[in-house]
């Protein structure tokens, strides 16, 4: 029994993540069957490995759920949160009710049917202190969340962005699209090779496409990469953004629902955002789309000092660019700069050598087989004209997206290409810059500034700023910065 104060999570916890675990099981053992069948093995065998394996999994969820259950309790107190774990020995993780600044109710397809919720709740610092209390019931977590976030939790709100369906035509245009579709082919041989099938299914493929042109085989592989990769997007977008509502609140905090078979409802405070970031690769800045992300302490990519996996930054889909920018100049109280001051002509020289160098060492590696194989002397050729056009290109477009903007509430960063991205930070939220010029920017009268915040990364880094450009950035956290200059 827990000691007066503390709480059991819920007991519904036990059955919500076993029906996971057994779902999860069964439709991994279907293609795991179907390649047994294949490779002869008998259908008892099959069927003793498959519905076996599912039961004997689903039962040994079952019993961890139970023993994580009985030893874990928590309680909320005026000041502070805590959860407390008593097995061998005992483990206390607090965290202070004053210092939460996200909190993100998450709920499965499963869980939502049982009325239960996991809460995850994060501090202010850059990389926070988390806790997580899987499971409660879903009232429970909602009075949670409001006994938290106190009176903004119950402020009245703006609804800033609603899912449109028709934003899900931008998700193949992401970078990872063509990502996703080899990694779904990479599944595919993985599997067989669990089952040593490797060289039949090769054998199969080659069998009917062995009689094709080389070329022909080559176009064959990229379009099944971008089908696979695209239905995959278009999969990810559903469950990650259906139902998508964003609003905020009087004092400036965020509240984020969100997913179709993960439910997520996530609350940002006001006083922790430090700006937004806005994506535009290649693919959405053909079609005017931006994905919005939000830069606040606690939250960011990766995991945290503590292994545990940080808020996400993510705040709107990719979506038509004005819903983006508008959502972002209502956070930031100020339009999103449009007019961004270009960095000098030394700047493109640096990415013209940089392009010229790598289509030099590309050419370089595709003259050994032609060296080792002279029928293949059009290797060489190929690859210097392709890696010349894909150079010369993204030299050119990282040029004509190197730029920043400084008004009297923001400052505005934009770099990259493929993954171009536009950091605008609030003013007040810089801490301070860092500037770092190699031998090479020294001599062009370059230099790479680094913008410091409590948010997000923590830095924020804009490459090859002109000399008397620089200034200009740097005072935005005070002339204090001046001696960089030195």
């Amino acid at each position: 029994m827990p000691t007066p104060g503390w709480r059991r999570l819920d007991r519904r916890t036990v059955a919500a993540s076993t029906i996971v675990a057994a779902g999860a099981l069964a439709v991994t053992a279907v293609p795991a069957g179907s390649a047994l069948l294949l490779a002869g093995v008998g259908l008892g065998w099959v069927m003793l490995w498959t519905i076996g394996g599912t039961i004997l999994g689903a039962a040994a969820t079952a019993v961890i759920e139970t023993a994580r259950l009985a030893v874990t309790s928590y309680r909320v107190g005026a000041h502070r949160i805590e959860r407390r774990v008593r097995f061998l020995s005992s483990s206390t993780t607090s965290l202070s009710t004053g210092r939460v600044r996200t909190v993100e109710i998450w709920a499965d397809l499963v869980q939502r049917r049982m009325g239960v919720a996991t809460v995850r709740l994060a501090s202010g610092e850059t990389d926070g202190s988390r806790l997580v209390l899987g499971a409660l019931d879903r009232e429970v977590a909602e009075e949670l969340r409001r006994r938290l976030l106190a009176e903004r939790a119950a402020a009245d709100t703006t609804e800033l962005v609603r899912l449109d369906p028709r934003w899900v035509r931008y998700a193949p245009a992401s970078v990872m699209t063509p990502l996703f579709g080899l990694l779904g082919i990479g599944v595919v041989f993985q599997v067989a090779d669990w089952f040593r099938a490797v060289p039949e299914m090769l054998d199969w493929i080659w069998s009917r496409i062995g009689d094709l042109p080389i070329a022909v085989i080559a176009v064959g592989v990229v379009l099944l990469a971008l089908v696979v990769g695209t239905v995959a997007s278009v999969a990810l977008f559903v469950e990650n953004w259906w139902n998508l509502r964003l609003e905020r609140h009087e004092d400036g905090s965020l509240e984020l629902r969100r997913g179709l078979l993960v439910g997520r409802h996530t609350s940002f405070d006001g006083r922790r955002i430090r700006g937004v970031t806005l994506h535009e690769p290649p693919g959405f800045r053909a079609l005017g789309a931006a994905r919005l992300d939000v830069v606040a302490s606690g939250v960011g990519t990766g995991k945290d000092d503590e292994g545990k996996k940080k808020q996400s930054p993510a705040l709107v889909p990719p979506s038509p660019r004005a819903v983006s920018t508008g959502a972002a100049g209502t956070i930031l109280g100020e339009p999103v700069p449009t007019s961004l001051l270009a960095h000098p002509s030394a700047a493109r020289r640096r990415r013209l050598v940089r392009a010229g160098a790598a289509v030099v060492a590309t050419t370089g590696v595709t003259l050994v087989p032609a060296v080792l194989w002279p029928w293949l002397w059009w290797v060489p050729l190929a690859a210097l004209g392709l890696s010349t056009a894909i150079a010369i290109w993204a030299a050119l477009d990282n040029v004509r997206g190197l730029g920043h903007a400084v008004t009297d509430g923001v400052v505005a960063l934009r770099k990259g290409s493929l993954t171009r991205r536009t950091d605008i930070l609030e003013r007040d939220g810089i801490l301070g810059w860092n500037i770092r010029r190699s031998p090479l920017q020294r001599r062009a009268g370059l230099a790479t500034l680094v913008a410091t915040t409590a948010g997000g990364s923590g830095a924020f880094r804009l490459p090859d700023v002109g000399r008397d450009q620089a200034p200009a950035l740097w005072r935005t956290a005070g002339p204090v910065w001046d001696h960089l200059a030195e």
